[in-house]
């Protein structure tokens, strides 16, 4: 008969205490743009966005600010939704700021640009066109700079929370 051969206790204790560490909510800063259907309640979509999170891979809560939308950038995606024949198209264009709290895991590792785009897919499935979200197109990017995120977040006009949050998850420090 095989024996299953046992881990020597010192790597035991080790494994012990840092599975803590590991299992440890991670913090991502993401930066969202929703192209949104005409009359679409910014602040709607954002608290609907936060509800989302739940639904992602790895235990998860977001806290969502309602920005706006920098006028070089709306510009830009103007011009671009012109060039499209889309001519209305960056006229209900709004900015999120995300602070999304998560357990990470195999499925999820704290990796921001994965983060990024499960966040992305998630919202893309779960609410474009789906129930008078009035979401129409989504982009999601880790913040480059935490200092210049945070700037922007003081400008928010609303903020939105995960509703049914798993608990734990947010630090008390915030």
């Amino acid at each position: 008969m095989a024996t299953t051969p046992q881990m020597p206790e010192t790597s035991l204790r080790l494994l012990r205490a840092i599975s803590p560490a590991l299992s440890a909510p991670a913090e991502a800063l993401l930066l969202v743009t929703a192209n949104t259907e005409p009359g679409t309640n910014p602040e709607d979509l954002g608290q609907r966005l936060a509800d989302a999170v739940v639904h992602l891979p790895a235990p998860a809560v977001a806290a969502i600010g309602t920005g706006e939308v920098p006028a070089d950038i709306r510009e830009h995606a103007r011009k671009l939704a012109e060039r499209q024949g889309m001519a209305d198209g960056a006229a209900d264009l709004v900015m999120y700021f995300v602070r999304l709290w998560l357990r990470p895991g195999p499925e999820l590792p704290a990796h921001a640009i994965e983060i990024a785009i499960a966040c992305r897919d998630l919202w893309e499935e779960r609410l474009r066109g789906v129930g008078g979200s009035g979401l129409t197109q989504v982009t999601c990017l880790p913040a480059t700079s935490p200092e210049a995120w945070f700037r922007g977040a003081l400008r928010c006009t609303s903020l939105a929370t995960t509703a049914n949050a798993p608990a734990g998850l947010i630090p008390d420090a915030v």
